[in-house]
């Protein structure tokens, strides 16, 4: 089983409404970008509270501006007026901002999304690639990704069961653009590997 994508979308699909399996497949939409910011209103002034992936697909609850919104509203987690849940870009826990009596939800732009799921691009992935076909940006970095991969496998820091186990690189919310993260050897911080797919260098 690859805990990989269970990880990365566990709290986003935690908060979707749950229709029928009928209205569910009415409501989805897909991502065609490489990735597109989930903010608190339909703003790029509200606060961002994560991100959807190329592929990745969403439940449109109601559409407003140009904008779907995809959860319905839950808690946002206020402390000192501020949400906690917000990654980046306003946090404030304010109306302006999109939160109101202490919840928020979620809201993505529609240019960035389709009715059609595009192309999978790891379709037919072998080797090394295949053990990193559900990496996050996976179209942009897979040959990064897979030679990575390779070194650590070689020096004994990771094995294909934990590449199989993780799907892959995902991408870092801590470190920024162009980096990413997967586990080798357990699910602790000391099992964390980080690889910066611009440079290729790989740190823990």
């Amino acid at each position: 089983m690859s805990y990989g994508p269970v990880i990365r979308r566990v709290m986003l699909f935690a908060i979707l409404l749950a229709p029928s399996t009928h209205a569910l497949a009415q409501n989805m939409q897909w991502v065609t970008t490489n990735r597109t910011d989930r903010h608190t209103c339909p703003s790029k002034k509200c606060g961002i509270a994560g991100h959807l992936m190329f592929r990745e697909g969403a439940e449109i609850l109601e559409t407003k501006n140009g904008w779907s919104r995809i959860t319905k509203a839950y808690s946002a987690s206020c402390e000192g007026g501020k949400s906690e849940y917000i990654k980046e870009g306003n946090s404030a826990c304010t109306t302006a901002n999109g939160i109101q009596n202490g919840k928020l939800a979620e809201w993505v732009q529609n240019k960035d999304l389709s009715l059609k799921r595009p192309e999978d691009p790891s379709e037919g992935a072998t080797g090394d690639h295949s053990l990193v076909s559900g990496s996050d940006d996976y179209r942009l970095y897979k040959d990064q990704f897979a030679e990575a991969a390779h070194q650590l496998i070689n020096n004994g820091t990771c094995t294909e069961g934990d590449f199989k186990e993780m799907g892959g690189w995902m991408a870092s919310t801590i470190r920024g653009k162009g980096m990413y993260f997967t586990y080798c050897g357990g699910m602790t911080l000391r099992n964390k590997v980080y690889l910066d797919a611009n440079s290729g260098k790989v740190s823990r």
